[in-house]
């Protein structure tokens, strides 16, 4: 029988990482375990119009008119191409949308054998708290609680959280998380001891990716650094004069001045990591993608938002042997110096523990049906 399996996570048309690590989950549990996999949102996720038709007929036009980009462009602008970009890539992904709900309903309980939630920043305070019910799972049986590579995105939890934490995780029957710090939150709070777990991103190896890929835009064939940074560029980073006087271009995303970049979906941000010389990003799964691809990258500090986030870059470079790709660490000679010897065999050991994790859950889910 082909186990049903909902999956719960932040579910963002605007963000590259968030929209990959969900099609990562759902192609690895259909793939490798045969699950009947969907995703379920609820009311929280609703599209940005908001009920307003006018807004619903000039996203359904640009979904249509991306086709003819340029076209697109000029008639609604930049922000609303890239998330139809977004929408027309995240197909891939079966999702429910409970629009009409403020929490995901309880009636799901008995449609699915079991729920992972994760493994995007669903246990992080700071912007996901009005969802928590839904990523507590709350509304289905314990024994059917499962957090794959969940993400508190922050150090620790304020005395004010905890109860709120403790109360949330403790009846899962299986709790992962990805990183350290994360490792760490959960012992303080339950006394238990949680394995860290790759982020599914990492699961999928370059080929499988590079089918879902698109061509950008832009120029690929040419030389060039790609840059992604989601707080501010660094005010007095050289990387610039470094790629004139080396020969390479500067490709830039989110730069709204250019609109090539600025609009491309996940497929497009998949093939300028896999064509770049080198990347420079504060982006967790820009650094991610640049490891799977095996390219060079230089990591920044994050800038004038969100910095408490270090912890999810310090578990993913520790565990590979990054730590000195961050920028305050390199030396100009080493920025394409980027080592790869030890990385094979080490993603194959955190893969096998991922594939294990999963495995053990859906067993023992199975025994208890």
């Amino acid at each position: 029988m082909v186990m049903k399996v909902g999956i719960i996570t932040i579910m963002d048309y605007t963000n590259y990482g968030n929209r990959l690590q969900n099609y990562a989950l759902y192609y690895f549990l259909k793939s490798k375990f045969d699950c009947q996999a969907v995703t379920l949102t609820s009311y929280a996720q609703r599209p940005y119009y908001n009920g307003n038709y006018v807004a619903w007929l000039k996203d359904q036009i640009a979904k249509k008119m991306c086709m003819f980009p340029s076209i697109a462009e000029k008639r609604f602008g930049s922000n609303i191409t890239r998330w139809a970009n977004f929408q027309k890539w995240s197909k891939k992904i079966p999702t429910i949308n409970y629009y009409q709900c403020e929490q995901l309903p309880c009636s799901l309980n008995d449609q699915y054998e079991c729920f992972f939630v994760g493994s995007d920043q669903v246990w992080n305070y700071h912007f996901s708290s009005s969802r928590f019910d839904d990523f507590f799972l709350k509304f289905v049986d314990n024994k059917k609680k499962v957090s794959i590579s969940a993400s508190f995105g922050v150090d620790k939890i304020p005395d004010e959280w905890k109860k709120i934490y403790y109360d949330g995780l403790k009846d899962f029957a299986y709790i992962s998380v990805r990183e350290d710090a994360g490792q760490s939150i959960v012992k303080e709070l339950l006394g238990k001891n949680v394995p860290v777990l790759l982020d599914p991103v990492m699961m999928l190896s370059p080929e499988e990716w590079l089918r879902v890929s698109k061509k950008p835009r832009v120029d690929c064939s040419k030389p060039y650094i790609l840059k992604y940074y989601l707080g501010c560029e660094a005010e007095e980073d050289k990387i610039d004069i470094w790629a004139q006087e080396n020969g390479y271009e500067i490709y830039e995303l989110l730069n709204e001045k250019i609109p090539e970049l600025y609009s491309a979906g996940p497929g497009e941000f998949i093939t300028l990591i896999n064509n770049a010389a080198l990347i420079c990003s504060d982006s967790f799964h820009c650094i991610a993608f640049s490891i799977i691809f095996s390219k060079p990258f230089i990591v920044y500090d994050r800038r004038g938002k969100d910095t408490y986030m270090s912890s999810r870059l310090d578990t993913l470079l520790n565990k590979f042997g990054f730590r000195g790709r961050w920028k305050h660490l390199l030396k100009e000679e080493e920025y394409l110096a980027c080592n790869y010897e030890f990385v094979k065999e080490q993603l194959q050991i955190e893969q096998q523990k991922f594939k294990d994790y999963i495995s053990t859950v859906l067993k023992k889910v199975d025994n208890d049906a």
